[in-house]
């Protein structure tokens, strides 16, 4: 999960006060005016004992942070988390990829990320991180099958296509509980692809 501010917003919508949740690629401001503003854009990052100062293009905030706080909001802002580590894929994971032939994997950044990272390809469970392309909602009355694979503590990244009605987080999250699993974060896979985060609840790991 991200962290959590508040703050003031000024844009051509207007001026005001605004929860500022810190996510993994982008800004979004909740409250008396409202904007999503992606890390890249920004084109100030002024960490000080003011709060964090921020502007883009077409407008700037403040985030009422400490001193502390705000130079570690300007550090996340400025070195995002790549792919793998919001997978949760370090060094020395086993690392299973479900449907490698899914049009998801094709993107260039995971391909890239895993070729550099020292980690362990397995075929299938058990596994640290198994990453699976979802194509439709059939495809999801596998997942009780893949408990297995990442019992008692591993994870389950589904991944699918944005902008479906048949397919979308819900629907993940729906046949995951049905399954026996639990969701615990969504995370941007690619700019075409989401990925939600899938694990065996605690109470069940016996662990």
């Amino acid at each position: 999960m991200g962290r959590e501010a508040t703050g003031t917003i000024r844009t051509a919508e207007g001026k005001g006060k605004a929860k500022v949740l810190l996510e993994t690629e982008e800004l979004i401001f909740r409250g008396e005016v409202r904007a999503k503003v992606p890390f890249r854009a920004l084109t100030v990052i002024e960490p000080g004992p003011g709060g964090l100062r921020l502007v883009w293009p077409d407008g700037e905030a403040v985030v009422d942070l400490s001193d502390v706080e705000s130079s570690r909001w300007a550090d996340r802002i400025r070195n995002p988390a790549g792919l793998l580590d919001k997978l949760g894929v370090k060094d020395g994971t086993r690392v299973a990829v479900l449907e490698p032939d899914y049009e998801g994997f094709a993107d260039p950044d995971f391909a890239a990320e895993l070729a550099t990272r020292r980690v362990e390809r397995v075929p299938d469970g058990p596994a640290d991180v198994v990453v699976w392309g979802v194509d439709d909602v059939g495809d999801l009355g596998r997942l009780a099958s893949l408990i297995g694979w990442i019992h008692p503590a591993g994870a389950l990244w589904a991944v699918w296509r944005k902008g479906q009605r048949d397919l979308n987080e819900n629907h993940v999250r729906e046949a995951a509980l049905d399954a026996g699993l639990v969701d615990v974060k969504v995370a941007r896979f690619s700019a075409t692809h989401s990925a939600l985060k899938l694990v065996v609840p605690r109470s069940k790991r016996g662990i």
